[in-house]
């Protein structure tokens, strides 16, 4: 179950922080912290981007940091793309 502590709109990046915290006994998958997140803020799952999950050490808690952009314009404006992995041919 994720709590959310703190939320920060962020109008220069069209973006919403959002800082939260798990207790569940296993650390969460940054998908499945997405599709809770997307629920609990109403938005859709492919604005939402999860940065880190930080586990506590000793503790069965974990934080969340995550952005959740107000459109998809504003997401591929401000997140970095995936690299392409080079093509090697063999000679």
């Amino acid at each position: 179950m994720i709590i959310i502590g703190k939320k920060e709109q962020q109008k220069i990046f069209l973006r919403e922080e959002i800082h939260a915290s798990s207790d569940d006994a296993v650390t969460p998958s940054l998908e499945s912290v997405k599709e809770e997140l997307s629920k609990m803020l109403k938005k859709d799952k492919e604005l939402i981007v999860v940065k880190n999950v930080f586990p506590q050490f000793g503790t069965q808690t974990c934080k969340i940091l995550a952005y959740a952009y107000d459109s998809k314009e504003a997401l591929d404006k401000f997140e970095q793309k995936k690299k392409e992995k080079k093509k090697v041919e063999v000679k």
